[in-house]
């Protein structure tokens, strides 16, 4: 698989650690309310969300740079 580059990968990880930090900050709010549980399971629930959001962030990068390629590639052959 290819590296993932370009200025959207650091958007990518920005998102995510977003995501993980906001997941941190509700199960200590909730924690310090009583409710670790609940607390927990929206942690759980937004670390998720986030993950899901930077590997389809990924995936899209990938896909991109695999068009730009293929149509850098049909440029070529089109001027030889």
């Amino acid at each position: 698989m290819r590296r993932f580059r370009g200025p959207q990968r650091g958007w990518a990880k920005i998102t995510l650690g977003i995501s993980i930090l906001f997941a941190v900050v509700v199960f200590v709010f909730l924690w310090i309310q009583g409710s670790p549980v609940q607390g927990a399971a929206v942690g759980i629930v937004v670390i998720g969300a986030g993950i899901w959001e930077w590997r389809r962030k990924r995936t899209d990068q990938i896909r991109a740079e695999r068009f730009e390629a293929e149509a850098e590639e049909n440029r070529r052959k089109r001027r030889q």
